[in-house]
């Protein structure tokens, strides 16, 4: 076999090295588990499978066999994101007519809302459920910390400079990106106390944290790398990045997904083939939902793709730029 065509094989994410330096095939496996109205925003695990957040389809659950089925439908409402702890399952729904966010306790069983909670129009994001019971919100300037089951506000951490437009809680830290004026917010939830602000050139909209790396999205820039220790920014050019609970960051590209090191490199990556690489490329919402062990979950505007990985050793390097 050409060495091009070796490298060609390589690069699609189908070709592995095996002993005695024989090469077998593998095809990384995608498969379109189903198709909602409008665009699925996130997803929580639940069971043995997830809820997701489908903008205005409602909340819909895939069980452990990939099989989607809808819980509920708020009328009027978009349901931008779930949150899941233990028996505790969150929503948040944004009422376009009126501007409204509404906070709702959920019964994925009943495909019931239990309870619903005005918040104004100024919520941006479900940041989680920590060990307590407390319900995370970004709210405006300000983080949230909502009682379970009283919907009593217990406190609030204000923050100055601009609107909070994201959040992604990791233990015990909140780090929320910050719009207007740009920055990163740390937050420890357990006290709860604002400690540290990175300011950032960039106005940003996103941030998750894998490590000592924080993966951001901004308004100028678009997406980005940002180093908490030496506050170092690198622009790169991909779709999206996740990081998983292990605290593994991935980013998202055109052909393929990369698995990223402490230092925000590359080390892995598994091609995007057929259908779904098709809807990476052509869909206008793309979004990393869930990594496991077994499969990643990708959307692409309302469907809703399982990728089993076939990852890829790759020597550390910059994230691609174009691919």
């Amino acid at each position: 076999m050409g060495s091009s065509m070796r490298k060609l094989l390589i690069g699609l994410g189908i070709m592995v090295v095996t002993g005695g330096g024989l090469f077998a095939f593998v095809m990384p496996k995608a498969t379109l588990l189903g198709e909602v109205p409008g665009r699925v925003h996130s997803a929580a695990p639940y069971g043995d499978g997830y809820l997701l957040a489908a903008g205005e389809a409602g909340l819909y659950e895939i069980d452990g066999h990939g099989v989607v089925s809808k819980v509920y439908k708020v009328t009027g409402q978009n349901v931008i994101d779930v949150a899941v702890s233990g028996d505790a399952v969150y929503t948040l729904a944004f009422s376009p007519r009126n501007r409204r966010n509404d906070l709702q306790a959920v019964d994925p069983e009943a495909g019931a809302i239990v309870r619903s909670i005005s918040l104004g129009g100024s919520v941006v994001d479900l940041a989680g459920v920590l060990a307590d019971g407390q319900v995370v919100i970004v709210e405006g300037g300000q983080v949230r910390f909502i009682e379970a089951g009283t919907d009593h506000t217990l406190s609030r951490v204000q923050v100055t400079g601009g609107m909070l437009t994201g959040a992604h809680l990791v233990g015990d830290r909140l780090y929320a990106s910050r719009g207007f004026a740009g920055g990163l917010v740390t937050i420890d939830t357990s006290t709860p106390a604002l400690l540290d602000v990175i300011e950032t050139t960039d106005w940003l909209n996103s941030a998750v944290v894998a490590g000592r790396r924080a993966y951001v999205i901004g308004s100028l820039k678009g997406p980005g790398v940002l180093d908490l220790d030496t506050h170092d920014y690198t622009r790169v050019n991909v779709i999206d990045f996740f990081a998983d609970e292990a605290g593994t960051g991935y980013a998202l590209v055109k052909k393929a997904i990369y698995k990223l090191d402490e230092h925000g490199k590359p080390v892995r990556r598994t091609g995007l083939t057929g259908a779904i690489r098709s809807a990476v490329k052509n869909a206008g919402f793309k979004t990393i939902l869930a990594v496991n062990t077994r499969e990643i979950l990708i959307a692409c505007d309302g469907k809703i793709f399982k990728l089993v990985p076939v990852w890829l050793p790759l020597a550390p390097a910059a994230l691609p730029v174009g691919e």
